[in-house]
């Protein structure tokens, strides 16, 4: 075999692993975390604001997976709870995630069962006394 051959055999095997590795690239799923990102970054003060209120709070909210029972029991233990919610998101895959509403201060059970194991971020904002508190927390089903 001439040296001409073999650099055209090479040159043929590098342009096949380059249009590979465009196809595999292209197949790929990208999620963002959030659709509307930009604008959340923009508003990203509001949510500074938010924790530094909640770290001030004298009892903090508690949120804690009871395996056995597959629940999460979400205690906001505040007088005054207007209105909440806890977003139960998933990093990897968005149409996972799950909104639940909470609607006092009494403790919240929400049951995981059937949910697709792994990690999962509590994510819980609510509003009491007119102002917006945010807290959350990472658990593994």
């Amino acid at each position: 075999m001439n040296w001409g051959y073999r650099i055209f055999v090479s040159f043929v095997l590098f342009v096949g692993l380059i249009v590979t590795l465009v196809t595999i690239s292209m197949r790929q799923d990208i999620n963002l975390v959030a659709e509307d990102y930009y604008e959340q970054e923009i508003e990203y003060q509001d949510q500074i604001d938010r924790l530094k209120r909640t770290s001030e709070l004298k009892v903090q909210p508690e949120i804690r997976l009871v395996k056995p029972e597959n629940l999460v029991v979400i205690a906001m233990n505040q007088e005054k709870v207007e209105k909440g919610e806890a977003l139960f998101f998933r990093p990897s895959d968005s149409t996972m995630d799950k909104l639940v509403t909470i609607t006092n201060n009494a403790s919240r059970e929400i049951s995981v069962a059937g949910w697709e194991p792994g990690l999962w971020k509590v994510k819980l904002s609510w509003q009491a006394d007119g102002k917006e508190f945010y807290t959350e927390k990472t658990i593994f089903l």
